[in-house]
């Protein structure tokens, strides 16, 4: 059987088939692999638990119904399978995959990932964290076209002991409005699913494959009425709440058991890390300013 090796937030990762918007990884070969697998799910006894359209059977058992999209089920922290992946495209099975299976997969590894991008811009790193909708990814580009190299797109895995956050994969995901405004091509075969004006962009040029430590977290919060970007650091107790409540599937965490473990993962975060607000303008017409304020907050980090 054929076995294609790729790298992900610092973990090796398995398939039988080629998963195109992945890192090859090159390296030994890792004790404790991730497995992506494509078959059939077996039925399983009760109805566990509904999370949205995650089902919890049990801490390590939890399946992933996408409106549209394939089955998965992610299991013991270490297998993700996929069913029912024919008539998807490459890019379909990505958003699958790599979107919330990963990140509820992260949770059973004990990384709980942050809703968040994050770049790397003259020695320092800096992670852009927001509710869908917040604008983490029109800011990730933006920086990009500073000269920023892309380190995540949507969801960054820290560890909170050495500090470092983890390259993901190297593409990012932008809204048709968002990619036309900062002149980004977009491919239709690249749409993260049919009928969604989203899509995967290709940034492997721009894209930082190690490790690095986290300087600064910003939290965008977008902001009715308001002329120009402004920041505020959040206090210790402030910033494990506000990073609890964007970890990525905190309510699946939750609804397994985890909830301890990421109020823990938070506190330790904003223990090492510094987690300011950024209230920007509700629209992107300050995009400008928005990065200018980005980056001397990092430079000041």
């Amino acid at each position: 059987m054929t076995l294609c090796r790729y790298r992900v937030a610092g973990w090796s990762v398995h398939a039988p088939r080629a998963l195109p918007y992945l890192l090859p990884d090159d390296g030994p070969v890792a004790a404790d692999p991730i497995r992506v697998e494509f078959a059939p799910l077996a039925p399983l006894a009760g109805p566990g638990t509904a999370v949205g359209p995650f089902t919890v059977h049990a801490p390590d058992l939890i399946d992933l119904d996408l409106p549209g999209g394939p089955r998965l089920r992610i299991r013991d922290g270490n297998t993700i399978t996929l069913a029912d992946s024919d008539g998807h495209n490459a890019a379909e099975l990505h958003t699958a995959l790599f979107g919330p299976a990963f990140s509820v997969l992260a949770h059973q590894r004990g990384r709980p990932p942050l809703h968040a991008g994050a770049v790397t811009h003259a020695g320092r790193t800096l992670g852009i964290a927001g509710h869908s909708g917040a604008g983490k990814s029109t800011l990730v580009n933006a920086l990009l076209a500073r000269g920023a190299r892309l380190l995540s797109d949507d969801q960054l895995l820290v560890d909170p002991v050495s500090g470092l956050a983890y390259p993901t994969y190297p593409s990012a995901k932008l809204w048709a409005a968002s990619a036309t405004r900062l002149a980004v091509p977009m491919d239709d075969a690249a749409r993260v699913r049919a009928g969604y004006d989203k899509f995967h962009v290709d940034l492997a040029d721009r894209f930082a494959s190690a490790p690095a430590n986290l300087d600064l977290l910003l939290v965008l919060a977008p902001t009715p009425g308001l002329a120009a970007p402004a920041a505020q650091r959040l206090d210790r107790s402030t910033a494990t709440a506000v990073l609890a409540a964007l970890t990525h599937h905190a309510d699946v965490a939750t609804a397994s058991v985890r909830a301890a473990a990421t109020l823990r993962h938070a506190a330790a975060l904003a223990a090492r890390v510094p987690v300011v607000r950024v209230a920007r303008p509700d629209d992107f017409a300050r995009l400008d300013a928005l990065v200018d304020l980005a980056l001397q907050l990092a430079e000041a980090a």
